[in-house]
Parts: structure tokens; C-alpha cells; sequence
């Protein structure tokens, strides 16, 4: 059996995937998911989510939840305006 190796940039493989046939992306994708290591994935999320945590501590959760509802806010409007021009 012959092997090729072929380096292709990330954004190539993005626009050939997209190409594909929504049959042909369902199986690559059950492909790829068998290759995630899901509890690698789960301990880095959980780490990331601590470290914002530990980060902000100091700040009050109502001044967090203010800043969240207007970042919403302004990208709701970001896309409303996009999607209309």
C-alpha cells in the first residue's frame, strides 16, 4: 500500500469540507469523533472555566451579568444590521 502525505493550510480543508455532500460530512464526522479524547476535552473546559472564575472573583456577578446583557446586546445588533444590508 502506498502512503501520501499531503499538507494542506486548515482554511483549505475548511472550504473542501464545506463542498461536501451532507452525507459525506455526517461520516467524517463520525470519523473525526472517534478520534476526540472527550475527558481531555472536558478537563480543559472545566480548567478554562476556573481560571475566568479564579480571574474575576473580585468583580461583582451583577457588574458580570450587566456586561454580558450589553455585549448581547451588541451583537444582536451587529448581525441585525448585517443581515439587513
Amino acid at each position: 500500500m502506498n502512503t501520501i502525505q499531503i499538507d494542506l493550510p486548515i482554511d483549505q480543508i475548511q472550504k473542501a469540507v464545506r463542498r461536501l455532500p451532507a452525507q459525506e460530512k455526517l461520516a467524517l464526522w463520525r470519523l473525526l469523533d472517534k478520534d476526540l479524547d472527550r475527558p481531555a476535552i472536558a478537563r480543559r473546559f472545566a480548567s478554562s472555566v476556573n481560571a475566568i472564575r479564579k480571574a474575576y472573583a473580585h468583580i461583582d456577578e451583577n457588574e458580570v451579568m450587566k456586561d454580558a446583557v450589553k455585549a448581547t446586546r451588541q451583537v444582536r445588533k451587529a448581525r441585525h444590521a448585517k443581515s439587513r444590508s
